[in-house]
């Protein structure tokens, strides 16, 4: 069992999801962990609301910026890595509402050489609406996720009520989303980190799984634990041709490391906010 986890949340001017997203958080019923907030270049609303939440917060809170150059969810998220200490990092996406067991199951199911992929429940836009009106994160309770599901707010209700665990090992890279994987920091800067190669929307989470499998580590799919996805309009995807042939290349050539990753930052300038 891991002792320290660090929770990596990306966001991009979304305050109004990203404290949703803490509120979870606030309220896990394991509290040993830290939140890194990887900020691709939010204005200062973003940054007035993580001062505002990190005042009496359970948890440590730590925000990296740098400046909005356009999407660039790798370099953002290698400029968190070279910060973090704790020795297990949970990747999520700033549009991903928690369980309040979430930090728990990661802890119990971690395992070395293992890359954990979890699952997503989709919201509707009109409850996420509702949800942002409100500043309340859902009740997870049985009766609440049923008449969820039986109204429309959500999309499924099963995997809310299974048990917890892990499928059998994986080799293939289908299914992933960003929203949710977790593995031990180490296995993270073995590769290099993100691959800042991928410009624009898509394939850098997929990149970095395949890389992950390219250098022994197991992928195995979390059953049980989901978080709930907010519902919002989809990233542009003028990149994403020159990603999927990236991606190809990553996987054709059984890569490990990326191209541009970690290791390169020494050589790059970049303004981070100071740790809250």
């Amino acid at each position: 069992m891991v002792d320290a986890i660090a929770v990596i949340i990306s966001t991009y001017n979304n305050p109004s999801f990203l404290r949703l997203v803490l509120a979870a958080y606030a309220k896990q019923c394991d509290k040993r962990f830290s939140i890194y907030i990887a900020d691709d270049g939010s204005n200062a609303e973003t940054r007035d609301l993580i001062e505002h939440m990190s005042k009496g917060f359970p948890v440590e809170i730590h925000h990296i910026w740098h400046e909005d150059q356009g999407f660039r969810k790798a370099r953002i998220h290698n400029l968190v890595l070279q910060q973090v200490k704790e020795a297990y990092v949970i990747l999520t996406d700033g549009d991903c509402i928690a369980p309040p067991h979430f930090i728990a199951t990661h802890r119990r199911l971690a395992q070395e050489s293992t890359l954990i992929c979890g699952s997503r429940i989709l919201l509707s836009p009109s409850y996420t609406q509702h949800l942002c009106q409100s500043g309340n994160i859902p009740s997870f309770s049985t009766f609440y996720c049923i008449k969820s599901r039986l109204q429309g707010h959500i999309n499924r209700v099963f995997p809310l009520f299974l048990p917890a665990h892990l499928s059998a090992p994986k080799q293939k890279i289908s299914g992933i989303h960003g929203c949710h994987i977790s593995c031990h920091t180490k296995d993270l800067l073995h590769i290099n980190g993100f691959d800042e190669s991928f410009e624009g929307w898509g394939r850098e989470d997929s990149d970095l799984v395949a890389r992950l499998l390219h250098s022994g580590v197991q992928r195995r799919n979390l059953r049980g634990a989901p978080v709930l996805h907010l519902w919002h309009k989809e990233n542009a995807r003028n990149h994403l041709n020159d990603n999927d042939a990236l991606l190809q290349a990553c996987i054709d050539d059984k890569r490990k490391q990326a191209l541009i990753g970690i290791g390169e930052l020494s050589n790059i300038e970049d303004k981070s906010c100071p740790n809250l």
